[in-house]
C-alpha cells in the first residue's frame, strides 16, 4: 500500500515537472485570426495646420502621429503572429500575407487629402525606405467625408509586428501628406480629422 502511494506521488511530481518545463506535445494547436484596434484620436485641423484659412489652390502639409504601447493581450497576440508563408499567404499575391490592416479616415472640413499611413516599431522607421514598415497610400476628395480601405500586409511587415510584440516595443502610427482646399476653406474650431486603424492577423494558438 505504501509503495503504491509512493509511486502515485512520484508520477504526480514527474507530471508537474514536465508541465512546468515544456509544453506537452498532446495539446491541440491551430491558427486563428485575431482583430486588434489600434489607438487613434481626432486631431483638430486648426492645431494641425496652424492657420485659420487654407487659400484656394494652396496645399497645406498634414502630419498626424500617434503611438500604441504594446502590453497585455495586444503584446501576446503580436508576438504569436504567424510569419510562415506556408501557413498564411494571401490568395491575391503570394508575396503578401493573409494579415490585413484596415484604415478609416474621416474629415469634417471641405478639404481634399492625399496622404500615406505609416506603421513601424520605431519612430525612425516611419518612412517607405525602412524594411517592414507598413506603407498605405490613401486619398479623400473634397466631397468625401469618410473613407475606409484595407491592404494585405507584406511578409516583412508581419515580421515587424511580431518583433514589436516579442520585444514589447511601441508601435508608431503616422499619417503624412497634404490637404488642398480647392476653392479655399476656413477652418473652424470644431473641424477635425480622425484616423482609426485596426489589424487582423493570424496567430499560433495552443489550447490546454
Amino acid at each position: 500500500m505504501q509503495l503504491r502511494r509512493a509511486l502515485g506521488l512520484a508520477l504526480v511530481v514527474t507530471a508537474g515537472a514536465f508541465t512546468a518545463c515544456k509544453e506537452p506535445p498532446f495539446f491541440p494547436r491551430w491558427d486563428s485570426d485575431m482583430y486588434m484596434p489600434l489607438s487613434t484620436q481626432p486631431v483638430k485641423l486648426g492645431t494641425l495646420f496652424g492657420i485659420a484659412t487654407i487659400p484656394p489652390g494652396v496645399a497645406a502639409p498634414d502630419t498626424v502621429t500617434t503611438t500604441q504601447t504594446l502590453s497585455g493581450v495586444l503584446k501576446d497576440i503580436l508576438k504569436n503572429v504567424v510569419t510562415d508563408p506556408a501557413r498564411c499567404t494571401s490568395t491575391v499575391n503570394p508575396a503578401l500575407s493573409c494579415d490585413q490592416l484596415k484604415l478609416t479616415i474621416t474629415k469634417t472640413a471641405a478639404i481634399a487629402l492625399t496622404d500615406t499611413l505609416f506603421v513601424a516599431n520605431a519612430k525612425a522607421g516611419l518612412n517607405a525606405a525602412t524594411a517592414g514598415t507598413v506603407v498605405f497610400p490613401i486619398s479623400l476628395a473634397t466631397s468625401v467625408a469618410t473613407k475606409t480601405d484595407s491592404i494585405f500586409l507584406t511578409q516583412p511587415s508581419v515580421a515587424m509586428l511580431q518583433a514589436a510584440g516579442q520585444n514589447g516595443t511601441t508601435l508608431w502610427i503616422m499619417l503624412r501628406g497634404q490637404a488642398n482646399s480647392g476653392n479655399g476653406v476656413t477652418i473652424t474650431s470644431s473641424d477635425s480629422i480622425a484616423v482609426t486603424t485596426s489589424v487582423t492577423v493570424r496567430i499560433s494558438t495552443v489550447h490546454n
